[in-house]
């Protein structure tokens, strides 16, 4: 049966002029796998509760994600990024780990509306723009989980304008900048206008109702009102569909990863 759903959503995928993509919340990187990184533990003791050094911590994230391994995540990825080569797709995502940037799916076909690991800017905001990292920063921090530095030696990155702390670009910094998407976002909203009664497949991955507004929402409005669209909603607990679009949905009560990596093979 669960190969069926497989399959049947492979094919309405192929069949459609568009696809339309929501990776969400449950999609996310567990961060309980970086604590069992032994050095990460280390480090986790010596910071304690400074809050000088917790600054560290995502800089400490984002070189765990970028170390090449192969994990369930990556393998979903995978299988996502071949469901859909040759068509003409858009991705939200609610993600912040960046792992779908490193998929070989085109970054022109991304939004990531919460931010992620790619950009830093102000903590207040104060010039509403983001900024690359500062690479002796990264560097410190990988010398300091190498201990080649100790945590004396770490100074964290400031505004050059306002010198407020540096934060990644992402939902939790006291002012998020986002102008840090809106470019893409703009993208993406070029690119919805022109399915409009079009065959379009929907595809929700994993997406709750932490931002609705984002995604869920917004999804079931797209479907309701292209009488030539379809949706699949793949979701552990919220995979239901309203009475509005379930003749032209269908809610798979599956993990998204594990529903992904089924794909292999079919």
């Amino acid at each position: 049966m669960k190969d069926d759903k497989l399959r049947e959503l492979k094919e309405k995928i192929e069949d459609a002029e568009y696809v339309l993509l929501g990776v969400g919340e449950d999609f996310q990187y567990d961060w309980n796998e970086l604590i069992e990184d032994k050095r990460y533990q280390e480090i986790e003791k010596e910071i304690g509760d400074k809050e000088a050094y917790i600054w560290i911590v995502p800089f400490l994230q984002k070189m765990i994600l970028e170390q090449s391994r192969e994990d369930k995540w990556k393998k979903a990825y995978r299988q996502l990024s071949s469901l859909v080569a040759g068509k003409n797709y858009f991705i939200v995502s609610l993600c912040m780990d960046d792992y779908i940037f490193d998929t070989g799916m085109d970054e022109r076909r991304i939004v990531t509306p919460c931010g992620g690991f790619r950009k830093m800017q102000c903590n207040h905001n104060c010039s509403h723009t983001v900024s690359d990292i500062p690479l002796d920063s990264y560097r410190s921090v990988l010398q300091y989980y190498n201990k080649e530095l100790s945590l004396q030696d770490m100074q964290e990155p400031h505004c050059e304008i306002c010198g407020a702390a540096l934060r990644f670009n992402q939902l939790g910094v006291d002012k998020y900048a986002e102008e840090g998407y809106m470019e893409q976002w703009n993208a993406y909203t070029k690119w919805l206008q022109g399915t409009l009664n079009k065959k379009l497949c929907v595809l929700e991955l994993g997406v709750g109702m932490e931002y609705p507004t984002i995604i869920r929402f917004p999804f079931e409005k797209i479907v309701f009102y292209n009488q030539k669209a379809h949706i699949y909603r793949v979701h552990p607990l919220l995979y239901q569909l309203g009475e509005e679009i379930a003749d032209r949905g269908c809610g798979i009560r599956e993990n998204p990863i594990e529903f992904l990596c089924r794909f292999e093979g079919i």
